[in-house]
């Protein structure tokens, strides 16, 4: 259990760091990083919106807002990968 926290946690590094590269690349930081945020977000209450037919929650709070908005949708099904392996 202990090895499946460490392995989704650098996973999870090594994506932000993908993807603040990526954004620091383009010449529109800005419009990019918002548009990133805003897709993880969306994605966070879409989860929640759909799940109540399908039985999956991610609780709304400010670590999963936190992790949406960095991760975006990667960060979205990050949270809901770690919700099925109940770590």
């Amino acid at each position: 259990m202990q090895s499946a926290k460490i392995f989704l946690g650098i996973i999870f590094v090594i994506y932000t760091l993908t993807i603040l590269i990526t954004i620091i690349k383009t010449k529109r930081f800005f419009t990019t990083m918002f548009l990133n945020i805003l897709q993880g977000i969306c994605g966070l209450f879409a989860v929640n919106l759909l799940g109540q037919y399908i039985a999956i929650h991610i609780p709304v709070n400010g670590w999963t807002i936190g992790v949406s908005s960095i991760g975006g949708l990667s960060g979205v099904i990050m949270m809901l990968l770690c919700d099925g392996l109940m770590i």
